[in-house]
């Protein structure tokens, strides 16, 4: 199996696991992300509880976010011979959803820790709440909505010609993750339909990874 093929099939796996497992610890520790409708100084409050165990938490789901870009490369890298156009995109977008993600959830790492640390007074919330609606909704969620839906796009027509029913699948996905994007504009079922949509992708990637894998020749 050549090196481009296994690297691409193991990454597709690893990736959703390592995201979905630092998800459901947030959930479980965090409340996420119901929590982030929360007043600010409630969101800061419960920040300081978790203690070091969920900012390691925060810390690799950032980290996970982050590992999508050596995955849009790869993929583009693998989808080249097959289809140059969409390969070009897949890479593209791939790198882009990464690290716009990435730079989102960074602010848990660096910025809310000091915040949580700090009086809780109007600055404080002002300063998370400026943050929070700008790098995490803005850039983290908006773009990483748009550029991940548009990987999963780029790559689904790639697969067209010989996966038809995973390339259909990822284009119905890749739809429901940007359906979030109407959340800030008043779509009140964008939230829930994003979040049933992200859980379906990665289980697509996990497939998608299977696939690669398993197939002959490269």
């Amino acid at each position: 199996m050549a090196l481009l093929q296994r690297s691409t099939g193991l990454a597709m796996i690893a990736v959703p696991v390592i995201f979905m497992a630092a998800f459901t610890g947030l959930q479980m520790s965090f409340n996420y992300p119901d929590v982030l409708r929360e007043p600010p100084a409630d969101i800061l409050a419960r920040f300081s509880e978790g203690g070091p165990a969920l900012l390691a938490t925060w810390y690799i789901f950032m980290l996970s976010a982050l590992a999508f870009i050596p995955v849009g490369v790869l993929s583009g890298l693998w989808l080249m011979p097959r289809h140059p156009v969409a390969a070009a995109f897949s890479a593209t977008f791939g790198i882009l959803a990464g690290l716009v993600q990435g730079l989102g959830l960074l602010r848990w790492v660096i910025l809310v820790p000091s915040l949580a640390a700090a009086p809780a007074d109007i600055t404080t919330q002002a300063v998370f709440n400026a943050f929070h609606l700008y790098v995490g909704a803005g850039i983290g969620e908006h773009f990483g909505y748009l550029f991940t839906a548009l990987w999963t796009v780029s790559v689904s027509v790639a697969l067209m010609a010989r996966y038809r029913l995973m390339a259909w699948a990822g284009i119905v996905v890749a739809i429901g993750i940007m359906v979030g994007m109407a959340e800030p504009f008043g779509f009140a079922a964008a939230g829930m339909i994003n979040a049933i949509s992200y859980t379906a992708w990665a289980v697509w990637l996990i497939v998608l990874g299977i696939l690669v894998l398993r197939q002959k020749g490269g």
